[in-house]
Protein backbone atom coordinates (compact mmCIF):
# COMPACT_ATOMS: atom_id res chain seq x y z
CA UNK A 1 0.00 0.00 0.00
CA UNK A 2 1.84 3.06 -1.23
CA UNK A 3 1.40 6.31 0.62
CA UNK A 4 3.06 8.98 2.69
CA UNK A 5 5.47 7.91 5.44
CA UNK A 6 3.83 7.22 8.78
CA UNK A 7 4.54 9.98 11.31
CA UNK A 8 2.07 9.03 14.05
CA UNK A 9 0.63 5.74 15.27
CA UNK A 10 -2.80 5.96 16.91
CA UNK A 11 -3.74 3.09 19.23
CA UNK A 12 -7.28 2.39 20.31
CA UNK A 13 -7.40 1.65 24.05
CA UNK A 14 -9.94 -0.99 25.09
CA UNK A 15 -9.12 -4.34 23.55
CA UNK A 16 -6.09 -2.99 21.70
CA UNK A 17 -3.53 -1.25 23.93
CA UNK A 18 -4.96 -2.74 27.12
CA UNK A 19 -7.01 -5.83 27.90
CA UNK A 20 -9.75 -3.77 29.50
CA UNK A 21 -12.63 -4.56 27.20
CA UNK A 22 -13.70 -7.83 28.85
CA UNK A 23 -13.66 -6.08 32.24
CA UNK A 24 -15.64 -3.13 30.91
CA UNK A 25 -18.22 -5.35 29.22
CA UNK A 26 -18.67 -7.46 32.35
CA UNK A 27 -19.22 -4.34 34.48
CA UNK A 28 -21.56 -2.83 31.89
CA UNK A 29 -23.65 -5.99 31.75
CA UNK A 30 -23.89 -6.07 35.55
CA UNK A 31 -24.94 -2.43 35.84
CA UNK A 32 -27.57 -2.69 33.09
CA UNK A 33 -28.96 -6.02 34.27
CA UNK A 34 -29.27 -4.65 37.83
CA UNK A 35 -31.10 -1.62 36.44
CA UNK A 36 -33.54 -3.80 34.50
CA UNK A 37 -34.00 -6.14 37.45
CA UNK A 38 -35.02 -3.22 39.66
CA UNK A 39 -37.75 -2.29 37.16
CA UNK A 40 -38.95 -5.64 35.83
CA UNK A 41 -37.83 -8.17 38.44
CA UNK A 42 -35.61 -9.81 35.83
CA UNK A 43 -32.29 -8.80 34.22
CA UNK A 44 -33.53 -8.91 30.60
CA UNK A 45 -30.65 -11.20 29.74
CA UNK A 46 -31.79 -11.96 26.20
CA UNK A 47 -31.79 -8.27 25.29
CA UNK A 48 -28.29 -7.85 26.75
CA UNK A 49 -27.01 -10.90 24.89
CA UNK A 50 -28.15 -9.40 21.60
CA UNK A 51 -25.85 -6.38 21.84
CA UNK A 52 -22.33 -6.33 20.42
CA UNK A 53 -20.60 -4.20 23.06
CA UNK A 54 -17.09 -4.17 21.59
CA UNK A 55 -15.70 -0.74 20.84
CA UNK A 56 -18.71 1.09 22.26
CA UNK A 57 -19.17 3.62 25.05
CA UNK A 58 -21.45 2.82 27.98
CA UNK A 59 -24.00 5.36 26.74
CA UNK A 60 -24.18 3.73 23.31
CA UNK A 61 -24.70 0.30 24.88
CA UNK A 62 -27.26 1.56 27.41
CA UNK A 63 -29.35 3.18 24.69
CA UNK A 64 -29.25 0.01 22.60
CA UNK A 65 -30.36 -2.00 25.63
CA UNK A 66 -33.14 0.48 26.36
CA UNK A 67 -34.38 0.23 22.77
CA UNK A 68 -34.22 -3.59 22.80
CA UNK A 69 -36.24 -3.79 26.01
CA UNK A 70 -38.80 -1.26 24.79
CA UNK A 71 -39.25 -3.17 21.54
CA UNK A 72 -40.66 -6.06 23.57
CA UNK A 73 -43.05 -4.02 25.71
CA UNK A 74 -46.70 -3.97 24.74
CA UNK A 75 -48.40 -0.76 25.69
CA UNK A 76 -46.53 -0.35 28.94
CA UNK A 77 -44.70 2.82 29.95
CA UNK A 78 -41.36 2.93 28.17
CA UNK A 79 -38.23 1.77 29.95
CA UNK A 80 -35.96 4.81 30.38
CA UNK A 81 -32.34 4.52 31.50
CA UNK A 82 -30.69 7.48 33.21
CA UNK A 83 -27.36 6.91 31.49
CA UNK A 84 -25.36 9.56 33.34
CA UNK A 85 -26.66 8.50 36.74
CA UNK A 86 -25.66 4.88 36.11
CA UNK A 87 -22.32 5.94 34.64
CA UNK A 88 -21.46 8.22 37.57
CA UNK A 89 -22.87 6.29 40.50
CA UNK A 90 -22.60 2.64 39.45
CA UNK A 91 -20.19 2.05 36.58
CA UNK A 92 -17.32 4.40 37.45
CA UNK A 93 -16.94 3.39 41.12
CA UNK A 94 -16.86 -0.27 40.14
CA UNK A 95 -14.51 0.31 37.21
CA UNK A 96 -11.95 2.48 38.99
CA UNK A 97 -10.11 -0.35 40.75
CA UNK A 98 -11.07 -3.19 38.41
CA UNK A 99 -9.55 -1.53 35.34
CA UNK A 100 -6.28 -0.87 37.14
CA UNK A 101 -5.77 -4.63 37.28
CA UNK A 102 -6.07 -5.02 33.51
CA UNK A 103 -3.04 -6.29 31.65
CA UNK A 104 -1.56 -4.50 28.66
CA UNK A 105 -1.46 -6.10 25.23
CA UNK A 106 1.49 -8.51 24.99
CA UNK A 107 4.49 -6.77 23.46
CA UNK A 108 3.02 -3.28 23.61
CA UNK A 109 5.83 -1.85 25.73
CA UNK A 110 8.48 -2.98 23.28
CA UNK A 111 6.55 -1.85 20.21
CA UNK A 112 6.01 1.66 21.59
CA UNK A 113 9.75 2.04 22.21
CA UNK A 114 10.58 0.70 18.75
CA UNK A 115 8.07 2.96 17.03
CA UNK A 116 9.51 6.00 18.75
CA UNK A 117 13.20 5.12 18.65
CA UNK A 118 13.59 2.99 15.51
CA UNK A 119 11.05 4.68 13.26
CA UNK A 120 10.91 8.12 14.87
CA UNK A 121 7.12 7.93 14.90
CA UNK A 122 4.88 9.54 17.48
CA UNK A 123 2.50 7.40 19.53
CA UNK A 124 -0.94 8.44 20.78
CA UNK A 125 -4.06 6.85 22.23
CA UNK A 126 -7.32 7.55 20.38
CA UNK A 127 -10.29 6.07 22.20
CA UNK A 128 -13.97 6.42 22.95
CA UNK A 129 -13.18 6.04 26.65
CA UNK A 130 -12.84 8.94 29.10
CA UNK A 131 -9.32 9.70 30.30
CA UNK A 132 -10.02 8.43 33.82
CA UNK A 133 -10.21 4.94 32.30
CA UNK A 134 -6.94 5.40 30.41
CA UNK A 135 -4.53 7.64 32.29
CA UNK A 136 -4.28 5.68 35.58
CA UNK A 137 -3.25 2.50 33.78
CA UNK A 138 -0.74 4.37 31.60
CA UNK A 139 0.78 5.84 34.75
CA UNK A 140 0.79 2.51 36.58
CA UNK A 141 2.89 1.01 33.79
CA UNK A 142 5.11 4.11 33.45
CA UNK A 143 3.84 4.97 29.97
CA UNK A 144 2.98 8.54 30.89
CA UNK A 145 6.42 9.78 29.80
CA UNK A 146 6.19 8.15 26.38
CA UNK A 147 2.49 8.93 25.93
CA UNK A 148 1.86 12.16 27.88
CA UNK A 149 -1.61 13.47 28.62
CA UNK A 150 -1.68 15.69 25.54
CA UNK A 151 -1.33 12.54 23.42
CA UNK A 152 -4.42 10.87 24.87
CA UNK A 153 -7.54 11.66 22.84
CA UNK A 154 -10.98 10.79 24.23
CA UNK A 155 -14.01 10.98 21.96
CA UNK A 156 -16.20 10.99 25.07
CA UNK A 157 -14.54 14.21 26.25
CA UNK A 158 -13.01 15.82 23.15
CA UNK A 159 -15.77 15.28 20.56
CA UNK A 160 -18.92 14.97 22.71
CA UNK A 161 -21.77 13.22 20.93
CA UNK A 162 -19.43 12.04 18.18
CA UNK A 163 -18.07 8.71 19.33
CA UNK A 164 -16.46 6.21 17.00
CA UNK A 165 -17.60 5.17 14.38
CA UNK A 166 -17.77 8.91 13.79
CA UNK A 167 -14.31 9.89 12.44
CA UNK A 168 -14.02 13.22 14.28
CA UNK A 169 -11.76 12.01 17.09
CA UNK A 170 -9.22 10.78 14.54
CA UNK A 171 -9.42 14.04 12.62
CA UNK A 172 -8.89 15.97 15.85
CA UNK A 173 -5.88 13.86 16.83
CA UNK A 174 -4.25 14.36 13.43
CA UNK A 175 -4.88 18.10 13.43
CA UNK A 176 -3.62 18.52 17.00
CA UNK A 177 -0.41 16.64 16.23
CA UNK A 178 0.18 18.57 13.03
CA UNK A 179 -0.17 15.80 10.47
CA UNK A 180 -2.63 14.78 7.77
CA UNK A 181 -4.73 11.63 8.39
CA UNK A 182 -2.81 9.98 5.54
CA UNK A 183 0.37 10.27 7.63
CA UNK A 184 -1.12 8.25 10.50
CA UNK A 185 -1.56 4.57 11.24
CA UNK A 186 -4.49 3.41 13.36
CA UNK A 187 -4.57 0.15 15.32
CA UNK A 188 -8.10 -0.99 16.13
CA UNK A 189 -9.81 -4.13 17.41
CA UNK A 190 -13.43 -3.12 16.83
CA UNK A 191 -15.61 -2.48 13.80
CA UNK A 192 -16.75 0.89 15.12
CA UNK A 193 -13.14 1.99 15.54
CA UNK A 194 -12.08 0.71 12.13
CA UNK A 195 -14.96 2.48 10.43
CA UNK A 196 -13.96 5.69 12.21
CA UNK A 197 -10.38 5.34 11.00
CA UNK A 198 -11.54 4.65 7.45
CA UNK A 199 -13.94 7.60 7.53
CA UNK A 200 -11.12 9.86 8.69
CA UNK A 201 -8.88 8.76 5.83
CA UNK A 202 -6.20 7.28 8.09
CA UNK A 203 -3.38 6.19 5.80
CA UNK A 204 -2.65 2.78 7.30
CA UNK A 205 -5.42 0.93 9.10
CA UNK A 206 -4.33 -2.10 11.12
CA UNK A 207 -6.78 -4.50 12.70
CA UNK A 208 -5.69 -6.24 15.90
CA UNK A 209 -7.08 -9.53 17.23
CA UNK A 210 -4.48 -10.37 19.88
CA UNK A 211 -6.84 -9.83 22.81
CA UNK A 212 -9.93 -11.39 21.24
CA UNK A 213 -11.27 -14.77 22.29
CA UNK A 214 -9.62 -17.43 20.16
CA UNK A 215 -12.94 -18.73 18.84
CA UNK A 216 -13.76 -15.28 17.48
CA UNK A 217 -10.44 -14.43 15.83
CA UNK A 218 -11.12 -15.55 12.25
CA UNK A 219 -14.57 -13.99 12.16
CA UNK A 220 -13.24 -10.76 13.67
CA UNK A 221 -10.33 -10.68 11.23
CA UNK A 222 -12.61 -10.81 8.22
CA UNK A 223 -15.01 -8.31 9.75
CA UNK A 224 -12.17 -5.84 10.36
CA UNK A 225 -11.02 -6.20 6.75
CA UNK A 226 -14.57 -5.62 5.57
CA UNK A 227 -14.79 -2.53 7.80
CA UNK A 228 -11.71 -0.98 6.23
CA UNK A 229 -8.55 -2.57 7.65
CA UNK A 230 -5.63 -2.81 5.24
CA UNK A 231 -4.11 -5.65 7.23
CA UNK A 232 -4.92 -7.56 10.44
CA UNK A 233 -2.36 -8.76 13.00
CA UNK A 234 -2.73 -10.91 16.09
CA UNK A 235 0.70 -10.09 17.55
CA UNK A 236 1.83 -6.54 18.33
CA UNK A 237 5.36 -7.53 17.37
CA UNK A 238 4.19 -7.59 13.74
CA UNK A 239 3.17 -3.92 13.75
CA UNK A 240 6.64 -2.54 13.11
CA UNK A 241 7.07 -4.75 10.03
CA UNK A 242 3.66 -3.70 8.71
CA UNK A 243 4.57 -0.02 8.99
CA UNK A 244 8.00 -0.55 7.47
CA UNK A 245 6.41 -2.43 4.57
CA UNK A 246 3.85 0.30 4.00
CA UNK A 247 4.84 0.62 0.36
CA UNK A 248 4.35 -3.08 -0.33
CA UNK A 249 1.67 -4.31 2.09
CA UNK A 250 -0.65 -6.69 0.27
CA UNK A 251 -4.23 -6.76 1.47
CA UNK A 252 -7.70 -7.71 0.32
CA UNK A 253 -9.87 -4.84 -0.85
CA UNK A 254 -12.30 -4.00 1.99
CA UNK A 255 -15.94 -4.43 1.15
CA UNK A 256 -18.06 -1.30 0.98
Amino acid sequence: MAGEPIKEVFFDWDGTFADTEAISISLTRRVLSDCANAVFGQPMQAQLDGIDMRGKDFGQIARQFQDAVNAGLQGDAPFVIDVEDLRTNKLRPAAREALLEAKLAPGISQIVVELQQDLGAGVAVVSNSPRLRIQPLLEKHAFDARIPKERVFSAFEDTPGKLKENPDIYLLAAKTLGITPEQAAAVEDSLTGMRAAKGAGIGLRVGYTGLAERAQVEELKQALLNAGAHVVIDDMKDLLAVIRARGSVSHPKPLD
